[in-house]
């Protein structure tokens, strides 16, 4: 179902008013950067930014389009069951009402000291859609959506290993590595791979932008 019809005036008007809300909770100049190119909240930003910084972690985000930036906070994320596509204001009706489009994780690594570990948050069970997930990546989640304002609605597209049903990326695609306290915005998939490798990180998809249905080892 559609979403939210809005003028580019009446965007613009909302996600200024987001960016002063941001500000006044300690927001910085990179946080808003970041948000307007990325269409994350920037008090999500901040957080995710001091949160990796505390415990050294990674973190590949795919984003929504950047007029979503407008309704975080006052729209509910999108939900992992919803199927229908987020319009251009980033919005979409589902069967709980008007949501936002979510954040999707791409994956989740741990700094080590000399070089970066995955953590695996998905179900245990390769390539299910639902199911158990180890205790570290739900308390890595749980931790997470106690400050977000968008809250995460599943785990990471990376380690969802089923070839046919992992949607892969493409190139209207762009994301956000939160790096132990650092944003890096990459705006397409090739930005995307060349940081995977750059940072010696698996990256799971073909030149197709189809997952390989695989994972580490």
């Amino acid at each position: 179902m559609a979403g939210l019809n809005i003028s580019p005036a009446g965007l613009a008007d909302l996600a200024l008013n987001k960016e002063n809300q941001a500000k006044a909770a300690g927001a910085d100049g990179l946080d808003l950067i970041l948000s307007r190119d990325s269409g994350m909240d920037a008090r999500d930003i901040m957080s995710l930014r001091r949160f990796t910084a505390s415990e050294k972690l990674l973190i590949v985000f795919r984003c929504p389009k950047a007029s979503a930036r407008a309704f975080h906070g006052t729209l509910p994320a999108k939900t992992f069951a919803t199927k229908a596509k987020t319009n251009e204001s980033g919005t979409v009706h589902g069967r709980s009402g008007l949501m936002v489009s979510d954040y999707d994780m791409m994956s989740v690594w741990r700094f080590t000291g000399g070089g970066y570990a995955k953590i695996y948050i998905s179900a245990l069970e390769p390539g299910a859609a639902r199911g158990r997930w180890s205790p570290e990546a739900r308390d890595l989640v749980r931790a997470m959506n106690t400050f977000l304002v968008s809250k995460l609605q599943h785990g990471c597209q990376d380690d969802f290993l089923s070839a046919e049903k992992n949607p892969g990326v493409k190139m209207a695609d762009h994301f956000l590595a939160i790096r132990t306290g650092d944003g890096i915005y990459l705006r397409d998939p090739n930005y995307c791979e060349n940081f995977y490798r750059a940072h010696a990180l698996y990256w799971p998809y073909l030149s197709n932008g189809k997952h390989c249905g695989r994972g580490l080892g």
